[in-house]
């Protein structure tokens, strides 16, 4: 919200206009804009909530947003930019083996982050419960060293806060597999990656130790993206295509191709609606299931 108020002041400033109140001419204005600037219909709806936000805010009455003419901006826009969303290409298990064998378990860094590769694919979780936004910022959403356990029913994450617990009223506890002897076991991983870095049990958990004073460091969203589009790259791929959130997509579908029942990828992912359906892709022979189907019946039918 303060990157898209801060674009919205420095259009206005650019203008000649007063940011606030917001006046009608402005904001169509600023449609427009952002309209021509690269942005989707949907960062384009995110942007213009954040100025209804601050408008409010600041003591001022909307009325703009009920005018013909900003929904028929709106309309124009969404027609101009469509409405359809570009998804990051999802990490499969083929492409998460290769990605394994270029990291180096005996470098504290490379260490932590093949355990929060491997620990993003396996739980589906948003990458806000996985790595801190900032080294500065330690959001609650992320699990510290104290919350992965062992117990006699397998490795676990504790988490205390996501997306759609937002007031602590209840707790996700996240089971993690393991793979013995397979180079994508997420438990071996964390547990080598917390030999290799010393944690305190207040920790985030997916910190390195560096330095002769064993300064712990936490992994932030920049870490975590811009390794994993060198490892891509590294691959000969477009690290444009992925992102974090294609291991969430990635395990997803890994585990709808598995079998496993939907109920079960809706609580591992922590989906409270059934949106964790657009994450699931459909492999070529999945696809053919249902024609195949009905083409083996006519065969059936024709025979007898």
């Amino acid at each position: 919200m303060q990157s898209h108020f801060h674009i919205f002041t420095q259009f206005c400033n650019n203008l000649g206009v007063q940011p606030f109140p917001v006046q009608p001419e402005t904001i169509l204005r600023y449609i427009s804009f952002l309209s021509v600037t690269g942005r989707s219909y949907g960062t384009v709806q995110n942007h213009i909530s954040t100025i209804k936000h601050y408008h409010r805010l600041f003591g001022f009455q909307p009325g703009w947003e009920n005018l013909y003419s900003f929904q028929l901006a709106l309309r124009g826009c969404k027609r101009f930019l469509g409405a359809a969303t570009t998804r990051k290409l999802a990490i499969t298990s083929i492409l998460l083996f290769r990605m394994v064998s270029l990291f180096d378990p005996n470098q504290p860094l490379q260490a932590a982050m093949r355990a929060l590769f491997l620990v993003a694919f396996f739980s589906f979780l948003r990458k806000s419960n996985l790595v801190v936004p900032s080294a500065h910022v330690i959001s609650p959403k992320v699990p510290r060293r104290s919350d992965f356990h062992m117990s006699q029913h397998g490795a676990f994450l504790n988490i205390r806060a996501t997306k759609t617990i937002q007031f602590f009223q209840r707790a996700l506890c996240v089971p993690l597999p393991s793979i013995p002897g397979s180079p994508l076991c997420p438990v071996a991983a964390l547990e080598h990656h917390l030999r290799l870095n010393a944690l305190r049990p207040s920790d985030p958990l997916f910190s390195v130790c560096s330095g002769p004073a064993h300064t712990t460091r936490p992994l932030t969203f920049r870490h975590f993206s811009s390794f994993l589009a060198r490892v891509i790259a590294g691959l000969g791929l477009d690290p444009r295509a992925y992102s974090p959130h294609s291991f969430r997509r990635g395990g997803a579908t890994f585990a709808f191709e598995c079998h496993v029942p939907a109920e079960h990828i809706k609580f591992q992912g922590d989906w409270s609606s059934e949106a964790y359906l657009v994450y699931l892709e459909m492999s070529p022979a999945q696809k053919r299931l249902a024609v195949d189907s009905m083409a083996a019946k006519i065969y059936q039918l024709s025979s007898s």
